[in-house]
């Protein structure tokens, strides 16, 4: 009998041990996002990843977008202000418009949004391809171009003129021709 209750008592706290160990996720979710809406500067980009997945944003496209705004080194707090703000959609939408973060932080702290239909053009650019997948620091070699001391003109260039109307009629006739006719000037265009 006590072998039986001992094994009731283990079971029983095997499961309390199991249910805690498997519910933390969904509540502490929740109380992570209670803690950053009362302290927002605890914010890290794990928190901003999560709340694109959790709103249902593909995974391949929370990987770009997070690392593009890594790379162009966007606060992890301006990201989630804009996606508390707007929502997680129109975030990857400035993300990948190259909307700036200043941009963004003017529009959150003004309570104004951007012209959403001009920044789905943009973001929709930035998606295409170059051709065979090439870069686009090869497509354009910023490098290449040579500063203004490597610059040679030819000289004499104010010497240059034109030559003069040749003699004869000109291809138009003047205005005051064109008022004296009665068809506007047009019998003699034509």
């Amino acid at each position: 009998m006590i072998l039986l209750l001992a094994l009731v008592c283990l079971v029983c706290l095997g499961l309390a041990i199991a249910g805690t160990v498997c519910a933390p996720s969904a509540q502490g979710s929740r109380r992570r996002d209670l803690e950053l809406q009362r302290h927002p500067e605890r914010v890290h980009h794990g928190d901003v990843e999560a709340q694109l997945l959790s709103a249902g944003v593909a995974a391949p496209t929370v990987e770009r977008v997070m690392r593009l705004a890594r790379t162009r080194r966007f606060s992890a707090r301006t990201l989630w202000r804009w996606a508390t703000a707007y929502g997680a959609d129109r975030l990857v939408v400035v993300i990948d418009a190259g909307l700036a973060e200043d941009a963004m932080l003017d529009h959150l702290d003004a309570g104004t949004a951007p012209r959403w239909d001009a920044l789905g053009v943009f973001a929709r650019l930035s998606e295409d391809n170059l051709p065979a997948g090439m870069p686009i620091a090869e497509l354009l070699d910023l490098d290449s171009i040579p500063t203004m001391d490597d610059l040679t003109f030819p000289t004499g260039l104010a010497d240059w003129s034109t030559d003069p109307a040749p003699s004869g009629r000109s291809p138009l006739p003047p205005t005051t021709d064109w008022e004296a006719d009665g068809d506007g000037g047009w019998s003699s265009v034509a």
